[in-house]
């Protein structure tokens, strides 16, 4: 019995084995046939796809006397220690579990040490960027002047953490992630050698959820040989990884893409419901979107099967630039951490992508006042107690005027002298403005997106002014104003002080200038009032209140009796 893991048991031996690595490869030869090897290099890259591999391999390269055109023979005494793992010349250290300045002096101590076997030393740090800041520095002068005999070669897979002083000394080579189709004929060959029946798409679908990462595809195909024997299909990678068999995947995709908030929230629901995995309908989704949004501007995603495509590419073209960008943006950004068996990162996730876009409310038989009001609409919604005549509305658009008996009460009109007709008794903060010079015009996505990308990580004094204009249901410009209706009124008078600071006050015009390219003044409005007039205090309970952080929730007008 063979107790070696498939991608131990296939571990590329050779330079032109190693998969997808071309440009690397390629100049490792070429140092070897050459003999111009360096003496220290910096391997980068994701996980699985070949730095500790080709590390071993220009080990076995430099100590090989019998090298064919830059690559290690694999017959002699060296070759064979290596790839047994019993070469004293190679030393392997996990930086991750040997970080300290004492493990590094350990090094220094036996650094000037001739080989035992072969002509050069060759220490591989995996993992380096775990080393210390203290260990780095130890490190950079035996990095710098290394005795003759000695390489080293630091593999990580985050080079950024790297100091400068030591990446400077070190040639860098990029590992780049490997591509489905490289991971799916590696696969192929694999399955030849063991015996393995599985058809191509079996194959690129191993592929698609290794991320890039040969080793990773290679674990997740012994997985499925270990639970299903020796032929494998579809539908056991799909129950292997949890997967909802793309049809769940592919309708939640269409609901985001068509603007159908209700029926994507069905989806998730019934996915939830059959105890399937969420989090896989979520990553399959957003594959879907991602393709899409490339289908969209021409480009075609190796990662998606025809056929798929062919389902996604009319929705694509059907849909809105703003509308896609914004669901991959949204979908792309949901955080399994707090609760990774609830629907609701998903679903807020998806309301977010659609409500953002169009301005759908859930249940709803079309938009909501997402969008700038038009002509038909009125503009103003009914306060209790106003008497006002009708305004705005298919009539008043042709110029016609409605007959007294047919006009709705309660809705206070705008007449374009700026003039309203008389309303008995109205309170003050009822009072409608006089209409603005002009029509109002409607904020576009890009404008909208532009000013919450600007303002969404900002935060003033105790809020994060994206958080706040999330409330904002409807938004419009009326002159020399932005007016920016809220939902809640709370929200409104958050955001009324946080712009009374100054230094907020100044990132937000810069942001609306930016968004607009025009400095706008914002004009700030509660659902319900045409304007957020400010509430005067009166009587010196409610100015003690006020001055204590309270706020007036309601006015009501006391009639004196007769």
């Amino acid at each position: 019995m063979n107790s070696q893991v498939l991608y131990r048991k296939w571990r590329p031996q050779r330079l032109a084995e190693v998969v997808g690595q071309e440009p690397v490869t390629r100049t490792l030869k070429q140092a070897l046939a050459q003999e111009r090897v360096g003496h220290a290099y910096l391997f980068c890259g994701p996980r699985g796809t070949g730095k500790t591999t080709t590390a071993r391999i220009l080990a076995k390269g430099v100590n090989c006397p019998a090298l064919q055109e830059g690559e290690p023979c694999n017959a002699c005494s060296f070759c064979r220690a290596v790839g047994e793992g019993r070469a004293l010349d190679l030393i392997e250290i996990d930086a991750a579990s040997h970080r300290g300045i004492d493990d590094i002096r350990n090094i220094q101590e036996k650094v000037y040490f001739v080989p035992a076997d072969g002509k050069r030393k060759v220490y591989i740090v995996d993992e380096a960027h775990m080393l210390t800041e203290h260990a780095f520095n130890a490190l950079l002068k035996t990095l710098e002047e290394p005795p003759p005999h000695s390489i080293f070669v630091l593999c990580t897979t985050e080079p950024y953490k790297i100091p400068l002083t030591i990446a400077s000394r070190c040639q860098r080579f990029d590992f780049r992630r490997i591509s489905v189709e490289d991971i799916a004929g590696c696969l192929s060959q694999i399955c030849l050698g063991e015996g393995i029946e599985a058809e191509l798409d079996v194959l690129q679908a191993i592929a698609r959820a290794s991320s890039g990462s040969l080793r990773d595809a290679c674990n997740l195909l012994e997985q499925l040989v270990t639970s299903y024997g020796g032929t494998i299909s579809l539908s056991h990678v799909r129950e292997m990884l949890g997967q909802t068999a793309g049809e769940s995947a592919q309708a939640l995709a269409r609901a985001v893409l068509t603007g159908d908030s209700l029926e994507g929230l069905r989806v998730i629901n019934t996915v939830f419901r059959d105890g399937k995995d969420v989090s896989a309908l979520h990553r399959e989704s957003l594959e879907y979107l991602r393709g899409a949004m490339l289908l969209k501007a021409g480009v075609h995603s190796a990662e998606l099967s025809p056929e798929v495509a062919a389902v996604l590419r009319p929705l694509a073209q059907g849909a809105p630039w703003g509308l896609i960008v914004r669901a991959v943006r949204a979908f792309g950004q949901v955080n399994w951490r707090g609760d990774a068996l609830s629907p609701w990162p998903l679903e807020v996730a998806l309301l977010e992508a659609v409500q953002g876009a169009e301005g759908v409310v859930v249940g709803s038989e079309g938009p909501s006042q997402g969008h700038s009001p038009s002509f038909e609409e009125p503009s103003t919604v009914p306060q209790k107690g106003d008497l006002g005549s009708a305004p705005v509305g298919k009539a008043r658009a042709a110029g016609k005027t409605l007959p007294d008996d047919s006009r709705p009460s309660g809705v206070v009109e705008q007449v374009h002298s700026g003039r309203a007709a008389p309303a008995p008794r109205v309170p003050p903060q009822a009072r409608p403005e006089p209409a603005k010079e002009g029509v109002p015009s409607g904020v576009t996505d890009a404008q909208w997106d532009s000013l919450y990308k600007e303002m969404k990580k900002f935060k003033g004094r105790r809020y994060y002014i994206g958080s706040l204009l999330l409330d904002c249901k409807e938004r419009r410009l009326e002159g020399e104003s932005l007016v920016l209706v809220f939902r809640n009124r709370s929200n409104m008078e958050r955001l009324k002080e946080e712009i009374e600071d100054p230094p907020t006050r100044t990132a937000v015009r810069e942001a609306i200038n930016k968004a607009f390219g025009h400095p706008y003044e914002l004009d700030l409005r509660a659902q319900g009032n045409s304007s957020a007039q400010e509430i005067k205090p009166q009587g010196h309970l409610l100015r003690a209140a006020m001055a204590l952080g309270g706020k007036v929730i309601e006015e009501e007008e006391e009639l004196d009796a007769q």
